[in-house]
C-alpha cells in the first residue's frame, strides 16, 4: 500500500496560484488552484464539490475535467481525465495537444459539460418518444 501512495505522487508538480471556475452539478463557482501535475490537481473552495463529482476547471485559455477523488475541508483534488502540460496551466498559456495516431481521425475528442447535457437531452427525448410510440402502437 505505501509503494503504490509513492507511485501515485511520483510524478512532477507544478506549485500556483491560479483562480479558475469550477463547473460541477450545483453550477459554477471560484476556486484556488495551488497544485498541478500531469493526471492531477489540488484545489480549494467555499464549498467544494464531493467526493466523486465529475467536474470541468476553467482556466484563462485552458478547459480540463476530472473526477473529484478526495475531500478535505475546503481543498479538494481532481483526476483529470487526460494529461495535461502543468506549466502551460501554470502560465496560463494554452496547451497544444499533440495527437497520435487514428483517435484524432475519428473525430474523437472531450465534451463540454454543457455538450454533454444537451446530447443526453436530445437522447433522453429520442428514448421517451420511442417509448411513446411503442405504447400508443401496442397496447392501443
Amino acid at each position: 500500500m505505501l509503494a503504490d501512495t509513492k507511485n501515485s505522487r511520483a510524478e512532477l508538480r507544478e506549485t500556483v496560484m491560479l483562480r479558475a471556475r469550477v463547473v460541477d452539478s450545483r453550477g459554477t463557482h471560484e476556486a484556488r488552484i495551488s497544485d498541478v501535475s500531469a493526471r492531477g490537481l489540488l484545489g480549494t473552495m467555499e464549498s467544494p464539490p464531493t467526493r466523486g463529482d465529475f467536474i470541468s476547471i476553467h482556466f484563462p485559455g485552458q478547459e480540463v475535467g476530472g473526477q473529484v477523488r478526495w475531500v478535505n475541508g475546503r481543498r479538494f483534488g481532481v483526476r483529470l481525465r487526460e494529461r495535461v502540460d502543468a506549466a502551460s496551466i501554470g502560465s496560463g498559456k494554452r496547451q497544444v495537444r499533440q495527437t497520435k495516431g487514428p483517435s484524432a481521425a475519428n473525430g474523437a475528442s472531450e465534451m463540454s459539460l454543457s455538450t454533454a447535457l444537451v446530447t443526453y437531452g436530445v437522447l433522453c427525448l429520442t428514448a421517451l418518444s420511442t417509448a411513446y410510440l411503442i405504447v400508443t402502437y401496442i397496447i392501443l
